[in-house]
């Protein structure tokens, strides 16, 4: 998302849609390869192994669809083949977390990255379950470490998620670069578009706000957000019919969103 200020009038490369701010379970599936000298011993462990990834795969797979019952089976499965993993520290996180037994979810990240520091899937849940606690600047912490790991499959979003604290704890500059950083990582990533043109709307930097807005709209479906914002840019520029226009498509699909609110109140003054 290259922005340039005003007068040398830059331009945002393309990018994607991005997962929401909250946590997607990701799981990376581990692939042992056994030769076919192997002891029986050998391929015991290797039994072992592959079945406790199993369960933690469909436990991942269970929490993802709010199947906590099933959830629970797996993790107890998958413990009594390896008790201390980070991976099981995670995944009981997550569960946790559904559940919001917040202080266990938070327990049990602590022990997953004690168990294991570089492991980023574990750091990424946590900084993102720091965000939704309104923890931004512990959020922010967690995610620049986990920005740094260049073979994260979801640095994009950690950049975003990160882009959001740096900017709730106005942060501004910090937060833009983040969000650029962020669809330069992902060509198609839409929402850090929407945030860096709210964050310029509110500089006054309308030129720029519309651009950022523009590049939004290009790759995704409006949200109450977009839409509040294009309103409130539309009658900067004296548009009145398109304000007006945008207002009703706020009215109408998004009804009981906070930004609605804002808008009805906006067209009493």
């Amino acid at each position: 998302m290259h922005v340039k200020r005003r007068h040398g009038e830059g331009k945002m490369k393309k990018t994607v849609t991005i997962v929401s701010h909250f946590i997607k379970v990701a799981f990376l599936v581990a692939v042992v390869i056994t030769s076919g000298c192997a002891s029986t011993q050998s391929r015991s462990t290797v039994d072992q192994e592959s079945a406790y990834h199993q369960h933690i795969k469909l436990a991942l797979k269970y929490i993802g669809t709010n199947d906590r019952d099933l959830a629970r089976v797996h993790l107890g499965k998958a413990a009594r083949k390896k008790p201390r993993s980070a991976e099981l520290y995670n995944a009981y996180a997550l569960l946790y977390q559904i559940e919001q037994e917040f202080k266990l979810a938070e327990q049990h990240y602590k022990k997953a990255l004690a168990s294991d520091k570089s492991y980023t899937m574990a750091r990424y849940n946590f900084a993102a379950f720091l965000f939704n606690q309104g923890r931004f600047s512990e959020a922010r912490d967690e995610m620049e470490k986990v920005s740094q790991d260049l073979n994260y499959d979801r640095r994009p979003q950690a950049f975003y998620i990160l882009g959001l604290a740096q900017n709730r704890l106005k942060e501004r500059a910090a937060a833009l670069e983040s969000f650029e950083k962020a669809t330069q990582l992902a060509a198609g990533f839409s929402p850090p578009y929407l945030e860096a043109a709210e964050i310029y709307f509110q500089q006054k930097d309308y030129a720029l706000s519309r651009m950022a807005l523009d590049r939004f709209k290009q790759m995704s479906e409006p949200t109450a957000q977009s839409l509040w914002l294009s309103v409130r840019l539309e009658n900067h520029f004296g548009n009145r019919d398109n304000a007006s226009s945008e207002g009703l498509k706020l009215k109408n699909l998004f009804p009981s969103s906070p930004e609605n609110v804002q808008y009805q109140k906006w067209l009493k003054k």
